[in-house]
């Protein structure tokens, strides 16, 4: 059931040049792709620290070689599963979708810098991923307007 109170009239005193002007706000199409930038810039970040925590020997023995092939991957992948997630939610009012992506992308990292599989395996594995997830949101979105449009008619 939807809330039922009536807004209140606004006022017809107020004068123009008194009202307080409505503070800006970046559009859509930059607030997106803003967000899954800062996504994988955290993840990555998170990543690096991973890595060097790793140089002291405590959960993880590090191993010789560069780890950027791999948060390059992974910071590629969460930029994609962000989007991907701006796109699933829109229009939901989720709190902690972000989550979502954290914890198994960071878990991922800390495997891939663990183990360093073929940097390719990762971008192989992970488009796979995020295709299967793009067709299942894609379904889902789909249905969730069909039923909303038979139950507007």
């Amino acid at each position: 059931m939807e809330n039922s109170t009536p807004r209140p009239a606004p006022d017809t005193d107020i004068e123009p040049e008194t009202a307080a002007e409505p503070s800006w706000s970046a559009p859509v199409w930059l607030r997106v792709p803003a967000a899954a930038l800062v996504m994988a810039a955290v993840m990555t970040g998170a990543g690096y620290a991973v890595y060097r925590w790793a140089a002291t020997g405590l959960p993880m023995e590090p191993l010789p070689g560069s780890p950027w092939p791999y948060l390059g991957a992974w910071a590629v992948l969460t930029f994609l599963a962000g989007l991907l997630l701006q796109w699933a939610t829109s229009g939901i009012d989720y709190d902690g979708r972000w989550a979502l992506i954290g914890v198994p992308f960071f878990a991922g990292i800390r495997l891939s810098l663990a183990y360093r599989p073929d940097p390719a395996l990762i971008y192989a594995y992970g488009l796979a991923a995020l295709a299967a997830g793009a067709a299942g949101i894609a379904l889902w979105r789909r249905q969730r307007a069909a039923a909303a449009a038979a139950g507007r008619s």
